[in-house]
């Protein structure tokens, strides 16, 4: 995809560093952040029901009277939002849910790690090495 941005390590980043060291030691998992692409919010452009606002590197998403959400701005040229887990699990509603897990972006992911958590059982992996 053009345009974003590259993977950054967190401890480069001396806030990033901060936030998932609380993250770690469990006393803020729930700010880990999401990412998503900023498409995400053409959706609520397009609606005369939404107003977006925004700084250089934060925004907020209202349906007036009805619900927000905040978000950070990132990637080259604007083009990742990220909120905290929370957001997702209590400040969108659920009806709009699909809609933000369909813009969802993430690192390559071990597909067979992640079934192993959703449904905890014996996988055919390959064969177990030294690594």
């Amino acid at each position: 995809m053009t345009g974003m941005a590259t993977w950054q390590r967190v401890t480069d980043i001396p806030i990033a560093k901060q936030l998932y060291n609380e993250v770690a030691d469990g006393r803020s998992a729930d700010k880990a952040q999401l990412f998503f692409t900023a498409s995400v919010l053409n959706k609520y452009r397009e609606s005369g029901s939404y107003k977006i606002i925004r700084t250089d590197t934060s925004g907020r998403l209202s349906h007036p009277g009805v619900w927000s959400v905040d978000f950070g701005i990132s990637g080259e040229d604007d083009t990742l939002v990220h909120i905290p887990v929370t957001a997702l699990v209590h400040k969108i509603p659920e009806t709009e849910r699909e809609h933000w897990l369909s813009h969802m972006i993430t690192l390559p992911v071990s597909e067979n790690f992640l079934k192993g958590l959703i449904r905890p059982g014996c996988l055919d992996d390959g064969d177990i090495r030294a690594w």
